[in-house]
């Protein structure tokens, strides 16, 4: 697609100028508004020691940008009748009920309030390999099973970095009879015509378009201890195997989704809407109400600071007058992905915005590349 905006034109000008002072390795970007894409822009190169240029249908590594498409696979569901928000999990997934989850609410399980947020054995050996739940499925639902709540559930919200596949998962599979990987393929990415640049555990047959990432494992430098609830959730070794076939490979609809800027905006863009696009419908505009339902604005018991939390997905607005890359709006969702991906929608402005990149970074809040391309996007197109 081509794009000649002015929007496009400053925002093509600004990542060129973080290529080029090393801010970023490789950078995609598009946004969409009123359905229509008024910004398609990429710059530098694959990785940093893959000097090809990056191309718009390059495939990049998005972390938890990746909950946002989980976290839709669900309210399509829920607005199909087959999930209720405020019904215990246990009544679609009667396993999850154990070691006290069996009053854990759908909502609640979907806004990181149950408490379940150990990825691993604290004592696994990263070094050695990945836990081997990570990469088989079936043990990753067993996994969330046994888990036992670090808190009441509830009573805390704690970030569920990793843990958010599985729990999303099992509730639509057990819901539906379906696998998550399947509903997003066929009734996300297949119907937008996005199913070459929408992965959630890669295909055979597309390493010469993926990216590689500069990885800096979160947390990195902070000093906490590896039994702090941050490290419990993202442990310090397990960023390591991030750019292995074997991590891109497996089903994470928590922490491995592979996109295009192109197909984020584009699945946003319909939810910036009245949840269409192009004539094809995801789901009908009484649902994007519930994607904008304000769950909880606690600190987080994870990441240590306070987060404007939906179902499923992260709220806009401000903290402390800072808002991050998804905007000053609360009735804005969507998801970042640690180091800097996010793909989000602002129906208040009718806009839809999709950021990937392949440098790593943890700016302060109210700072950051993917905070400036954002605020760049919103204000060229008068949504400040």
């Amino acid at each position: 697609m081509t794009v000649s905006t002015p929007a496009n034109t400053a925002i093509q000008s600004l990542i060129d100028r973080q290529v080029a002072e090393g801010s970023q390795i490789g950078v995609q970007v598009c946004a969409y508004q009123d359905g229509k894409p008024v910004v398609d822009a990429w710059a530098g190169t694959m990785g940093p020691d893959d000097p090809r240029p990056v191309q718009p249908d390059s495939l990049f590594l998005s972390f938890s940008t990746t909950k946002g498409i989980g976290a839709l696979a669900l309210h399509m569901q829920a607005d199909k009748g087959l999930i209720d928000f405020d019904a215990p999990v246990s009544k679609y997934w009667p396993a999850f009920g154990k070691h006290g989850k069996d009053k854990i609410t759908v909502a609640q399980a979907m806004s990181h309030q149950a408490g379940i947020h150990e990825t691993a054995p604290l004592d696994w050996d990263w070094d050695s390999g990945m836990a081997p739940h990570i990469t088989d499925w079936e043990a990753g639902l067993r996994w969330i099973e046994e888990s036992v709540p670090a808190w009441e559930p509830g009573t805390a919200t704690g970030y569920h970095a990793v843990t958010y596949a599985w729990i999303v998962g099992g509730i639509v599979q057990h819901a539906t009879g379906r696998h998550i990987q399947e509903v997003i393929h066929q009734d996300i990415a297949k119907p937008l015509g996005i199913s070459d640049s929408m992965f959630v555990g890669i295909p055979d047959g597309l390493d010469e378009r993926l990216a590689t990432l500069a990885v800096v494992p979160a947390g990195d430098g902070l000093g906490l201890p590896a039994a702090s609830d941050f490290h419990r959730a993202m442990p310090l070794s397990f960023w390591q195997h991030t750019n292995s076939m074997a991590y891109r490979k497996a089903c994470l609809p928590s922490a491995n989704g592979h996109f295009t800027a192109r197909a984020l905006a584009r699945m946003y863009a319909a939810l910036a809407g009245d949840g269409s696009i192009d004539g094809v419908r995801l789901v009908s505009p009484g649902a994007i109400k519930n994607m904008q339902r304000l769950m909880t604005a606690e600190t987080d018991r994870v990441l240590g600071v306070p987060v404007n939390k939906g179902i499923g997905f992260f709220l806009g607005g401000e903290q402390a007058g800072i808002h991050g890359p998804n905007g000053p709006r609360v009735t804005a969702f969507g998801h970042a992905g640690a180091g800097g991906s996010v793909a989000f929608a602002d129906p208040e402005q009718r806009l839809a915005v999709g950021v990937t990149i392949n440098k790593m970074a943890y700016p302060l809040p109210g700072e950051g590349t993917t905070l400036e391309i954002c605020d760049l996007i919103r204000k060229e197109l008068g949504a400040e």
